[in-house]
């Protein structure tokens, strides 16, 4: 998803039109202080999560240091080997100490990290074998240099003629890429002008207790994955089915899974820093 495409950089709209990743984190952040009232005073403010969105997330990471331990939040579902998942599970445990340890930086980080790969490895353009595809295509896997600079997503070949086809398997009509960009465009534009509220999920108080973030995130996986969006749009491009599935279920998915991967760090954390003062964690009914 895309959470570089602000219209205004640092604005307080920020979000409310292209920035997805930014629209999805408010919407979440909202729901958690809505199950946790009071109880969510130790996790970070929604203004201090985006501080590590765009640039400052892993999409900027990506852009800065093309091939340099890149978080890769893609994910097979049928095929799965574990990669996001321990991203996922390695911020949650990062989130929770920091909010022991009233690490605010550090927590507001690894929040905003931790949606942004659950985020990408519920989106259906990321579940496509891209890293294969891209490594048939790239002869030489050293980045191509300009001006010094190492350039992410230009294909290299055994010689011209070999290049000239990998980049255009790559990036012309049809090409991987092509059709990734265009499928996540399609998403930010699908919700630009629908309001949070309504993209926002019902939830109950049960999936707020004793969260299981592994359990909650393969459960959203399992819903998206089941209606195939992304072999629909390979097929048949962006359909009025496809977008009503994006509003309906996609984007509401991914909205809960954050909010329950925040709540499983909050819950933990509300527990030990009860348990250093000598009381009992008791979630509000």
């Amino acid at each position: 998803m895309y959470a570089t495409l602000d219209i205004i950089k640092g604005s307080k709209h920020s979000g409310k039109l292209i920035g997805v990743h930014q629209k999805l984190d408010k919407a979440a952040r909202q729901l958690l202080a809505q199950e946790y009232g009071r109880d969510a005073r130790i996790f970070p403010s929604i203004e201090k999560i985006l501080y590590f969105e765009g640039t400052r997330g892993p999409d900027g990471l990506k852009a800065k240091s093309p091939g340099v331990d890149e978080p890769e939040h893609f994910i097979q579902p049928d095929n799965d080997d574990g990669v996001l998942r321990q991203y996922i599970l390695d911020h949650q445990y990062n989130l929770t100490q920091a909010l022991i340890q009233n690490n605010h930086e550090r927590a507001a980080f690894e929040a905003a990290w931790m949606a942004h790969a659950i985020t990408d490895g519920l989106t259906p353009a990321h579940h496509y074998p891209f890293r294969e595809v891209v490594d048939e295509l790239m002869t030489d896997k050293d980045y191509k240099r300009i001006f010094g600079k190492e350039i992410k997503g230009i294909m290299r070949g055994d010689n011209l003629a070999q290049a000239a086809r990998n980049n255009w398997l790559y990036w012309g009509a049809g090409g991987v890429m092509t059709k990734h960009i265009a499928f996540e465009y399609g998403v930010a534009y699908i919700i630009a002008p629908i309001g949070i509220k309504r993209l926002t999920p019902k939830t109950t108080h049960e999936e707020f207790h004793d969260v299981d973030i592994e359990k909650a995130f393969y459960s959203s996986l399992k819903k998206v994955h089941a209606l195939r969006m992304y072999d629909n749009f390979l097929q048949k491009g962006w359909t009025t089915q496809l977008a009503l599935e994006t509003r309906e279920t996609l984007i509401p998915e991914i909205i809960r899974a954050i909010a329950l991967g925040w709540a499983s760090s909050l819950e933990q954390a509300n527990r030990a820093k009860l348990k250093q003062k000598g009381g009992k964690y008791a979630k509000k009914k």
